[in-house]
């Protein structure tokens, strides 16, 4: 399946229409046949590690690396996921009794043409929302994963662009008397102001009970750049990707990087010999 998904993407890739630029144009067609060479010589392998599940090994030493690429996205969350959750452990060690909470953060969808503009905006916003006083004064550091939804209405493309944030909260934050908590209204005027948008978008955010919890939100904050939900369809037995939509999402995610870290993520936190966070 992901071979044939891989596939898709690349002959989608080698019908998209043209760019009005040349050099968007000749790269289109070169990740069109990284693409494609990269779903003929993946292989797949089943693997037993001894103390660990059985999961699927893919091989490939021509990986094309991008994020449209079914397998080799695939391969960069499971990598950024271990990397970072490496960082959350040494942060929990470092501070048994911290808190975290999964924040979620969206914009109204836009047609699919306009999804390079729809990140950049997102970017920018969420830059202005981590450095808003009381956003600073309630966190202190998070784990940022931004994705794209696609979805198709009467045959018209749309785009949707949010980020799911794994956040550390600060000490006291659930304590009401103390002025740091942050109600699902105020996190929605926060958002709006950094967004700089006059209607009401959609945000939530909710306490994760646990360390295993907080590992299981991090592998949601980065599972994917690109929700696969209705990219594909089925075709003959196969699947179909639209030309239009992943030329233009192959060059939003051009040189993009979907992952943010900050705070004590950014700078885990490591017990001495003491005991005592440094």
């Amino acid at each position: 399946m992901q071979h044939a998904a891989a596939y898709a993407i690349g002959a989608a890739l080698h019908r998209a229409p043209p760019f009005p630029s040349a050099s968007d144009n000749n790269r289109i067609q070169t990740l069109a046949r990284r693409i494609t060479q990269c779903a003929v010589s993946t292989t797949l392998k089943i693997a037993t590690p001894p103390g660990d599940a059985t999961h699927i090994v893919y091989r490939n030493k021509r990986r094309c690396r991008s994020g449209l690429c079914p397998p080799c996205a695939r391969k960069r969350a499971w990598e950024t996921v271990k990397r970072i959750a490496a960082v959350l452990d040494a942060v929990i060690v470092a501070s048994p009794d911290m808190r975290f909470a999964l924040l979620t953060l969206t914009s109204r969808n836009m047609p699919i043409e306009a999804v390079s503009d729809m990140l950049r905006l997102q970017e920018s916003a969420m830059a202005r929302f981590f450095r808003a006083k009381a956003v600073r004064n309630a966190l202190q550091g998070h784990v940022t994963g931004i994705e794209i939804a696609i979805r198709s209405e009467d045959g018209n493309w749309q785009a949707g662009v949010h980020s799911h944030s794994l956040a550390a909260l600060c000490d006291g934050y659930f304590d009401r008397t103390k002025p740091i908590y942050l109600s699902q209204r105020a996190i929605v005027d926060l958002w709006r102001a950094a967004l700089r948008v006059d209607y009401k978008p959609i945000c939530h955010i909710r306490a994760i009970p646990n360390s295993d919890a907080a590992h299981a939100s991090l592998t949601e904050c980065l599972k994917y750049a690109v929700a696969p939900h209705r990219l594909f369809e089925r075709d003959n037995g196969g699947f179909s990707v639209d030309p239009l939509v992943a030329a233009h999402l192959a060059n939003a995610l051009y040189k993009r990087r979907m992952c943010r870290t900050a705070g004590v993520f950014s700078k885990p936190r490591r017990p001495n010999a003491e005991g005592t966070a440094v």
